[in-house]
């Protein structure tokens, strides 16, 4: 297989690992001041995520480091329009971690409730924003020739983007929904199966309002390379909100996680057919826009990383089932609790 190709398909696979892993916790994150009543309902919301948060970051580094090392173009031309845009989202990453960090340092209500609160916002805010970002570059961004974007971080709060904003925050916040189903027992857990089928509608409706908005904003996802195979892809999307709705209802405690993992591959594959064989598209003039070509390292460079991923990328899933495996399905709290 062309490595270009297998390049761009291995970024939507990290991608898509980030979004699973991820994405549960920044939708817990998300949901803890709604969730829960009081301190201790926190802690026990928290702990959820507690021994996974960390590791999970690393398809987020992966991720970036991918693009940088296989695609320098795309990384150097994304930075330059959406600098302050990611900046803002590194700073919402960063206080997020100090927020679990510092919430159980000192024994005062104040001070708990503060980093709560910051937990709340940091990942609502992660889950808004990067919608808007990748809606933003669906809908193509103003490349001039030289693959410089000068555009401002209030232009990307248009209406498709703010479209995209909202499906990916609804996306996480169902997601962290049915992660809290799986991981918790009781009135959290009940709770949870209320916000899942919530969020789960929402994800529904601003899915086809994005698809809807897409006709006019970024027809490239109706004329994408793939066809019909390409055009029912978001269909995927809509399957999994159903499957949420249905088994959240239920007695089942994984139905609506893994109904909930459909929805995000429908997601991403709906954006890696819907932008292919481009990866940053001009508004500008279609001659400007990044590829997968014109965007890449040379070809030993992307043989070697090939190499590297082939031994890094099975290393990073063995650790990731064994945190899981060992931290079990559901929270148990002690002495090491948050």
């Amino acid at each position: 297989m062309n490595l270009n190709i297998l390049w761009f398909i291995l970024i939507a696979v990290i991608i898509l690992g980030w979004s699973v892993m991820d994405g549960f916790d920044y939708g817990v994150g998300g949901l803890l001041r709604f969730i829960s009543k009081n301190d201790d309902e926190r802690r026990y919301v928290m702990n959820a995520i507690g021994p996974v948060w960390e590791g999970n970051q690393v398809w987020l580094i992966l991720g970036g480091g991918a693009i940088f090392a296989a695609f320098p173009r795309v990384y150097a031309s994304v930075f330059s329009g959406f600098y302050l845009a990611f900046m803002l989202v590194v700073w919402l990453i960063i206080f997020r971690a100090v927020s679990f960090e510092f919430r159980s340092r000192v024994e005062s209500k104040s001070w708990r409730n503060f980093w709560d609160t910051d937990i709340t916002v940091t990942g609502l805010g992660i889950s808004l924003l990067l919608g808007v970002a990748i809606a933003n570059i669906l809908m193509g961004v103003p490349l001039n020739k030289d693959h410089i974007d000068y555009q401002s971080l209030f232009s990307l709060l248009n209406i498709f983007g703010l479209a995209g904003g909202l499906l990916s925050l609804s996306m996480f916040l169902m997601h962290g929904s049915t992660y809290l189903i799986m991981k918790t027992e009781g009135e959290i857990q009940k709770r949870a199966r209320v916000f899942a089928s919530r969020f789960a509608y929402a994800y529904i409706i601003f899915t086809i309002l994005f698809l809807l908005l897409s006709l006019v904003f970024a027809q490239r996802l109706a004329n994408n390379s793939f066809g019909i195979i390409g055009d029912i892809v978001p269909v995927i999307m809509i399957i999994g909100g159903i499957g949420v709705i249905v088994s959240a209802k239920s007695s089942s405690d994984i139905k609506p996680f893994a109904y909930s993992v459909l929805g995000i591959v429908g997601a991403v594959v709906s954006l890696a057919v819907g932008i292919f064989p481009d990866i940053v598209p001009s508004s500008i003039n279609p001659e400007y826009s990044l590829n997968i070509y014109n965007s890449a390292s040379n070809h030993l460079t992307l043989f070697v990383m090939l190499i590297a991923t082939i031994i890094g990328l099975p290393l990073v899933l063995i650790y990731a089932f064994y945190a899981y495996k060992k931290f079990g399905l559901k929270v148990k709290m002690d002495e090491s609790s948050y």
